[in-house]
């Protein structure tokens, strides 16, 4: 029995721990035709062990689902930087980025996403000094290649306390190898509120516009949810070339993020995945505070969730860096996809996935496409969202607090 036997139950979420805890490296991880990551066996080198099987979601018929009530024990916070310089760097409130920090100075060794431009891709990476730790900052909004970093934790997980920082398919991955070692409680694990991920089809083609706008430099930075225009207002790309900001999208009609929203373009697993709901594999889980309580903020707000001992332990250490307040999960899930099911239409899902295939087919084509089998209430919401750019910032504030 191999990853690849009929008997899972559900859909590949790209996490590639399967390939990082063969021992005789018989998986290999790359992008299939649609853009997703997955797993492929040598059929010549693998001997049926079923090891990769111990730790994927696909083969977990008895996935933990916190209960409502148990939901409501969770501690949770707002939680705003009290610099603005950091606050300026980061996507929401600073947590992850103070977290990182003070791991690394208790000696643990952290796991996080960067992103490679010459490899054109994000990755989980090491970082051992607080320096290394500034490559994390910011949200990416695409998958992570992650299969170096995992076997590194496979390696060294007897010797080394490592903190790991992903999605929550990657937590439910690193949780199950480390629970079936008996290494849990060394490590920390932090996740996020997820809404699923794209396929690179997506990301590629957007990042081939850019290049061409900017004549094929190399990038030094993407931000893939800037605060350029403000934390909270749109979705804004920046790519930072040669210290300059080269390019900034525009949010009124963002070809990325609107294929990123429509849900027809995720990852499989990622239309009914039970991870995103269910709080029982991390200790520390962090987002946006969206909601009107931080409607008026500009410089971003992170929420958030405790569920363990010893992500309470670890928030208390970052605790005074913060202007922080009390809060609970309802005000907080009001506005994540957690407990959410998607359903794409399946026939424009392939048709959109196609699309993306075509070199002849832009951006623009696939998300015409898309609103051209939508209904008229989310071509006005389309419409909406355009007059919104023009209107100044306190009076859509104003619009979503009535709303």
């Amino acid at each position: 029995m191999n990853i690849n036997d009929t008997s899972a139950i559900r859909e590949c979420t790209s996490c590639q721990m399967c390939a990082a805890v063969c021992s005789r490296d018989a998986i290999s991880i790359h992008l299939n035709e649609d853009g997703f990551y997955r797993p492929y066996i040598d059929e010549v080198k693998c001997t049926n062990c079923g090891l990769c099987t111990k730790v994927c979601y696909k083969f977990d018929a008895n996935v933990k689902v916190t209960s409502t009530e148990e939901l409501g024990k969770v501690k949770v916070y707002s939680a705003q930087y009290k610099s603005d310089s950091i606050l300026e760097k980061v996507t929401s409130g600073g947590v992850a980025d103070a977290l990182a920090k003070e791991l690394v100075k208790q000696g643990f060794v952290c796991i996080g996403v960067t992103y490679n431009d010459d490899r054109h891709r994000a990755e989980h990476v090491i970082a051992s000094t607080v320096g290394e730790t500034d490559a994390f900052r910011g949200s990416k909004y695409i998958q992570s290649y992650s299969l170096d970093a995992f076997k590194s934790l496979v390696k060294n997980a007897r010797t080394t306390k490592f903190a790991i920082f992903g999605l929550p398919c990657h937590i439910y991955a690193a949780h199950q190898f480390l629970s079936r070692r008996n290494l849990r409680d060394n490590c920390l694990l932090i996740d996020l509120f997820c809404h699923g991920c794209p396929s690179m089809l997506v990301w590629n083609k957007y990042e081939q516009k850019i290049k061409k706008q900017v004549k094929n430099k190399k990038f030094d930075e993407v931000q893939f949810r800037s605060k350029v225009r403000g934390w909270g207002t749109f979705y804004v790309v920046v790519v930072v070339v040669e210290g300059v900001r080269a390019f900034i999208s525009s949010p009124k009609q963002d070809e990325f993020y609107s294929l990123f929203f429509s849900d027809h373009v995720l990852n499989d697993a990622c239309s009914d995945c039970k991870l995103r709901s269910t709080m029982e594999y991390t200790d520390i889980r962090l987002g946006d505070f969206w909601g009107k309580r931080f409607l008026n903020d500009r410089k971003g707000v992170s929420a958030v969730a405790i569920t363990s001992e010893r992500g309470q332990m670890l928030f208390e250490t970052i605790k005074d860096k913060f202007v922080t307040a009390h809060s609970d999960m309802s005000e907080v899930l009001v506005k994540q996809s957690y407990g959410k099911i998607y359903h794409p239409n399946l026939e424009l899902r392939k048709n959109m996935l196609e699309a993306l295939r075509d070199d002849n087919k832009t951006l623009k084509d696939v998300v015409d496409l898309y609103y051209s089998k939508q209904g008229l209430t989310l071509k006005a919401k389309k419409w909406l969202k355009t007059i919104n750019w023009y209107l100044p910032f306190d009076l859509t504030r104003l619009l979503k607090r009535l709303a």
